[in-house]
């Protein structure tokens, strides 16, 4: 049961009045009505009965405000031991982002996390997959944020997963494909595939899903970097697979198109080497968890 009904349910118990308790708490009324029926609900007994004389609590509402009030309390001690817990919690963090997906999906974790635990310092780099996953690899960075695959997730590295990121393919404007609002796989492979030269860990994400599609490309070609492909696609007539926070670049010569396939979506997740044992680097992690799965 929610914390905040249980405060809803105590101020209507106080005021006998849901108008008034329902101002107290700067919601509606409609809302806190939903919210109480909803514990109703749950406990299997009504709390409240109305009628023309007004709000009365019933008699298993009443025996409900003494165990509502201590577990209110209860609460409220774990919050402050919580609370002190944090403000001991010292260190250091150095953190691998992918400087295309940071707005999106990391910026406002980091900001959580960091009220949370104001005594620890976060030190934010951005990165490209390729040499993310090196400098993890080697220890430059605490935690990286990766994508990696559902279906062949890396053996080295512990991954808590962020989100499921769909795939996308960039076309050049002049591709017959450009006219469909989402692509297959078996379409696709029809033109020469370009890969980045530079970020084996892209290439082998980019095979996964290939594979586990069952789709062959009969050409491959190769881009120097994420920032070159637009213009390969142009000069070559080829296609690039990635993932949707890749869009962001926002090329105005060659367009996005979702690919529509029977594993659509390659997972992002904040990653450190499956051995770390560092509790600081654990607490994140499990903070992570908590975030991203409410």
């Amino acid at each position: 049961m929610k914390i905040e009904y249980i405060q809803e349910y105590l101020a209507v118990a106080e005021t006998k009045n849901y108008s008034v308790a329902a101002k107290s708490l700067y919601i509606s009324q409609p809302t806190l009505s939903r919210h109480i029926k909803a514990m109703e609900s749950e406990l299997g007994y009504p709390l409240v009965s109305t009628s023309s004389h007004g709000v009365a609590l019933t008699e298993f509402g009443k025996a409900a405000v003494r165990p509502f009030r201590k577990m209110l309390k209860d609460y409220q001690t774990v919050l402050e031991q919580g609370r002190q817990f944090a403000n001991q919690v010292t260190g250091a963090l150095t953190l691998g982002l992918l400087y295309y997906a940071i707005d999106e999906y990391f910026a406002d974790f980091l900001t959580y996390f960091k009220e949370k635990y104001p005594k620890v310092e976060l030190i934010c780099r951005s990165y490209l997959p390729q040499k993310l996953f090196d400098d993890l690899n080697s220890g430059v960075v605490d935690i990286a944020t990766l994508f990696y695959s559902e279906q062949e997730p890396p053996s080295e590295i512990y991954c808590q997963k962020i989100a499921r990121i769909s795939m996308i393919a960039v076309l050049g404007t002049d591709n017959p494909l450009c006219t469909k609002s989402e692509v297959t796989f078996e379409e696709l492979s029809d033109y020469p595939l370009i890969e980045l030269n530079d970020d084996a860990y892209s290439r082998q994400m980019t095979e996964s899903i290939l594979r586990a599609n069952k789709v062959k490309f009969q050409k491959t070609l190769l881009a120097d970097n994420i920032e070159m492909v637009p213009m390969t696609v142009r000069m070559t007539g080829g296609i690039h697979i990635t993932g949707k926070s890749c869009q962001r670049q926002n090329a105005s010569s060659v367009v996005y198109k979702p690919v529509q396939c029977e594993s659509p979506y390659t997972l992002l997740g904040f990653c450190c080497m499956a051995d770390n044992t560092d509790a600081l680097v654990r607490l994140f992690l499990d903070e992570a968890q908590r975030y991203y799965s409410g």
